[in-house]
């Protein structure tokens, strides 16, 4: 006889079985590695559209409002001039509490700062993750920046 190359049936399924295996394993952490992606993205894509509508405000010389939406589930309202709208994707939602509008000035800063936004996070949740969330704040000028760590 002559010589036999390639794989035998027996070491081919062998090499599927441990595939199989080692596929099962990584699963349920690709699942967290997606819920935390939405996560991000959500909080990132608020941070967007914040950023966007004090550029726009400061640009066009007008007020300019963000609208929030608390539930992935809402529908989010098409964009106009005046207002840009969010909402949350995936798992994640805006905390009860929160503010829903904040309103830039054409300046660049926040309008009723003192009343509507200090001291007052929007706070967005995972709520498939446990007591995950973060934090973002913006400042009187309309600057934003994110913090991490806050519970839901």
């Amino acid at each position: 006889m002559g010589n036999n190359r390639g794989f035998t049936l027996i070491e081919l399924m062998v090499t599927i079985a441990v595939l199989a295996i080692v596929t099962v394993m990584a699963i349920p952490t690709f699942d967290k590695v997606v819920l935390a992606q939405n996560f991000n993205k959500s909080t990132q894509d608020l941070v967007v559209q914040l950023n966007n509508a004090r550029s726009k405000a400061v640009l066009e010389r007008r007020s300019v409002e963000v609208k929030l939406n608390s539930l992935s589930t809402d529908t989010v309202n098409p964009d106009t001039v005046t207002t840009l709208n969010w909402g949350p994707t995936g798992y994640a939602i805006l905390k009860s509490g929160s503010p829903t509008t904040i309103t830039f000035l054409l300046s660049g800063g926040v309008k009723d700062y003192d009343a509507n936004i200090k001291n007052k996070p929007f706070v967005i949740c995972n709520k498939n993750g446990g007591n995950k969330a973060k934090s973002i704040d913006i400042s009187l000028m309309g600057t934003v920046q994110i913090t991490e760590g806050t519970t839901c």
